[in-house]
């Protein structure tokens, strides 16, 4: 289980955030993976990545300083889907953030394959564009109607369809949404810490009848948006800041194998040449 939520103001200035992106990674402790860093082969590049024999170099989530960003999350038990052993759906961030494609024309050819033969594990996928703040959204779901954008200020995403939002998802949006309102960029390390404390908040949102229906034997320990376990639990926090400037902040939290978390934090510029 994974979880992010994203706000948007495409009309930010100096002092206002244009995107405030803030997620979760839930994953299995002991599954291997590096922690966020600028990528050897595309520098531009800024993330964290899959070390998992088969998957290495995929991500959850991962942004280009040309002006793109994905999050990726898997869709447990989705109807109609057999449960094959598919391409990694990490790598469809990886292809996006370094390709020439707009979100668009990626998520149009993406559902085409989809349509034709789930090339990916099942996935609902997220990608911005950093320049307008546009968040398109896809999903595998054999139900898909395709690729949407939608002009909402707020959005949360978990591991449902999107017309099926977990508890979780609604209850954590009003939370975030007190956090980044009218929130300015003088009040940024502020604004970190709160958004890092909500991140872990492990308040279960019960009932909820779609997570059991996904999840039906542990659905109790996935309902809060932080997942405290010994074998699967909350691996990584991540912020992304992008104001009226466009001047980037990315902010990773990782648990570390001494149960420690360490921060980092990453500073750089929207490149805007082809704007």
């Amino acid at each position: 289980m994974c979880i992010v939520f994203i706000y948007r103001n495409p009309d930010a200035d100096s002092q206002s955030y244009r995107l405030i992106v803030a997620s979760n990674r839930d994953e299995h402790f002991k599954r291997p993976a590096l922690l966020a860093h600028y990528w050897e082969n595309h520098p531009e590049c800024l993330g964290g990545t899959d070390m998992e024999v088969g998957k290495e170099g995929g991500t959850w989530f991962a942004l280009s300083i040309k002006g793109k960003a994905g999050v990726v999350l898997n869709l447990p038990n989705e109807e109609g889907l057999i449960n094959s052993p598919k391409t990694g759906r990490g790598y469809l961030i990886c292809n996006f953030i370094i390709s020439n494609d707009s979100a668009i024309s990626y998520l149009n050819k993406l559902h085409k394959e989809n349509k034709n033969n789930q090339p990916y594990n099942s996935y609902a996928l997220i990608l911005i564009d950093l320049h307008n703040a546009d968040v398109h959204c896809l999903s595998s779901s054999v139900k898909s109607q395709g690729p949407f954008t939608s002009p909402d200020t707020l959005f949360g995403f978990s591991n449902s369809n999107f017309d099926t939002p977990l508890k979780k998802v609604e209850e954590g949006k009003k939370k975030f949404r007190n956090i980044v309102n009218n929130t300015k960029v003088s009040k940024q390390a502020e604004l970190i810490e709160e958004l890092l404390k909500f991140l872990k908040s492990e308040e279960r949102y019960l009932p909820d009848p779609e997570l059991q229906r996904r999840c039906p034997t542990k659905y109790e320990e996935l309902s809060s948006v932080f997942i405290s376990g010994k074998e699967y639990c909350t691996r990584t926090h991540s912020l992304l800041l992008i104001n009226g400037n466009n001047e980037i902040t990315f902010v990773e939290e990782t648990l570390m194998p001494d149960l420690t978390w360490k921060r980092q934090i990453f500073n750089n510029n929207l490149i805007c040449d082809n704007k």
